[in-house]
């Protein structure tokens, strides 16, 4: 029984699916593990071991209270009373979900972009005109993602009443992807007159996303003859998502997108740059002309007319 059970739970780590779910299937499987001590402390007390059959008896009773808390947790949006896990934290000094993952924000910082470091204040928004392979492209990163388990679909660890309550606050649907996943690999090719912007888990598996049709509010045929255009970063957002129904959350199928931004450089400025370059060079060329001439001149070995003149 207990071999069973413990295959059951090798093969559920091989199963994306809601974590929430995921830990309801544990709490299941816990409790009939539970049960089945029971039955084993019974049969030892039956056949005349008493030792044995009260010690295991004992630890199916700890087992079981356990197994309630996870149920209340798991199960309903009530606290269990009689808790004991703000104890047991306290003496393991174990700390908090929200504290853990606070101490991380503060320790590494921002998630900056393998493209590098760009000034907000030079970063707009930006909108991708996708094909229906370019569409396939992006459920197919998707999917990679999912597979090296950069890409969770949780709902951001949040619960059926705390996504209503977003819901009834904001008006808007809760993605299972939370705020986006970063992509880990993404580039912009200038294709024409288009920028194509391509994406995968890595530079091998790279994939067309689609192209940037427009940059904050204008085409990108207009921003390009004023500005020079990078791609600062690219985001997986979309995917399922649950709306308010009339009595509970209802999920719904959706396709993932790529959200870009873009960081813009003024042309003029770069003209700026490259002839103050190109001005800095001739000086130091006329410098080195001039300096050169001067040594000839001083290091050129003096004859007796010359001498003379001096």
């Amino acid at each position: 029984m207990l071999s069973f059970l413990d295959m059951v739970n090798h093969y559920l780590g091989y199963i994306n699916v809601n974590a929430k779910i995921k830990n309801r299937v544990y709490v299941i499987l816990g409790a009939l593990g539970d049960l089945y001590l029971f039955y084993i402390a019974i049969r030892y007390l039956q056949n005349g071991h008493p030792f044995w059959g009260l010690l295991i008896l004992l630890v199916a009773l700890l087992l079981l209270y356990f197994v309630y808390l996870n149920g209340m947790y798991y199960f309903t949006e009530k606290k269990a009373p009689f808790d004991i896990s703000p104890k047991i934290e306290k003496w393991l000094h174990i700390k908090p979900k929200e504290e853990e993952t606070t101490g991380h924000q503060t320790i590494h910082g921002r998630n900056i972009p393998a493209n590098g470091y760009f000034d907000e204040k030079k970063i707009l928004p930006g909108k991708l005109a996708s094909t229906p392979s370019d569409v396939q492209n992006i459920q197919n990163l998707a999917t990679q993602l999912q597979q090296a388990r950069l890409l969770k679909l949780d709902y951001s660890g949040l619960g059926d009443r705390e996504i209503m309550e977003q819901t009834t606050k904001t008006g808007k649907p809760v993605y299972a992807s939370g705020p986006g996943t970063l992509i880990p690999y993404f580039e912009m090719q200038p294709e024409g007159n288009q920028l194509v912007v391509y994406a995968g888990i890595n530079q091998a598996d790279k994939q067309r996303v689609g192209t940037v049709s427009t940059v904050g509010l204008q085409s990108v045929a207009d921003v390009r003859d004023q500005f020079e255009l990078y791609l600062a970063n690219a985001t997986l957002v979309g995917g399922p998502f649950k709306v308010l129904g009339r009595t509970s959350m209802i999920e719904q199928a959706n396709d993932f997108e790529v959200a870009v931004q873009l960081a813009y450089k003024h042309q003029r400025d770069r003209a700026t740059g490259d002839r103050k370059s190109t001005a800095g060079e001739g000086r130091r060329r006329a410098r080195y002309s001039t300096d050169s001439t001067e040594s000839s001149a001083t290091d050129e070995p003096m004859t007796r007319t010359s001498r003379y003149h001096h």
